[in-house]
């Protein structure tokens, strides 16, 4: 319910924005380094629970458009991004997303070329967990990040970015059964601790 809400709320945002819109094109490449941890939670016959942690590497393409403010901007984009697989033991997953990202970047008014910003996303995710090379479950569901991060702009059209985000790739659960004998679900929760590098070039 939060994830819709917030949803809601940026779609809101951009459509009161949208007829005062100023055109500011970009297109921007990320790698990124992330923490994926995934807990896996048994809640039927058998109850248990396990950690599919492992530290990755991912990247991210996007591309968006700047409307500037007061004191800022604000950044709409449009993401894809995937990691690479996170693997423990057997067990391996996979998790993409594509993502309708705001980005308020703050003017320090100062004669550095460095900018602060915030930033939250929402759009659709995709994890698939596997065990032995044999798919378990595969699901599509809300994803959501928040963030924050610095720009260093070092010419008029290219700008680099550090920056960190929680990536929440969205819950899913799985049932088993066999009447009588065999009752089993799993909650299954993918995300992780992204630090990204991007170059964003500004047209």
């Amino acid at each position: 319910m939060r994830k819709i809400l917030l949803l809601a709320g940026v779609a809101c945002f951009a459509a009161t924005s949208a007829s005062a819109f100023e055109f500011n094109p970009y297109v921007a490449a990320k790698a990124k380094y992330a923490l994926s941890r995934t807990e896996v939670k048994a809640t039927g016959t058998f109850k248990d629970k396990d950690k599919l942690n492992d530290n990755v590497f991912g990247g991210a393409f996007a591309a968006g458009t700047i409307y500037p403010v007061e004191n800022g901007n604000f950044r709409f984009e449009l993401e894809y991004t995937k990691n690479a697989d996170a693997k423990k033991q057997q067990a391996k997953v996979k998790s993409q997303a594509v993502l309708f990202n705001v980005y308020y970047d703050f003017n320090l008014q100062t004669a550095l070329p460095i900018t602060p910003y915030i930033s939250a996303g929402m759009g659709w995710g995709q994890s698939e967990i596997e065990n032995n090379g044999t798919r378990i479950v595969k699901d599509d569901s809300v994803s959501m990040q928040i963030g924050g991060g610095i720009n260093y702009k070092i010419n008029e059209h290219v700008v680099v970015d550090l920056g960190y985000r929680y990536m929440d790739y969205g819950d899913f659960e799985e049932e088993y059964r066999v009447p009588g004998v065999l009752y089993e679900k799993f909650d299954y929760e993918p995300h992780a601790h992204e630090f990204l590098l991007g170059v964003r070039y500004e047209f």
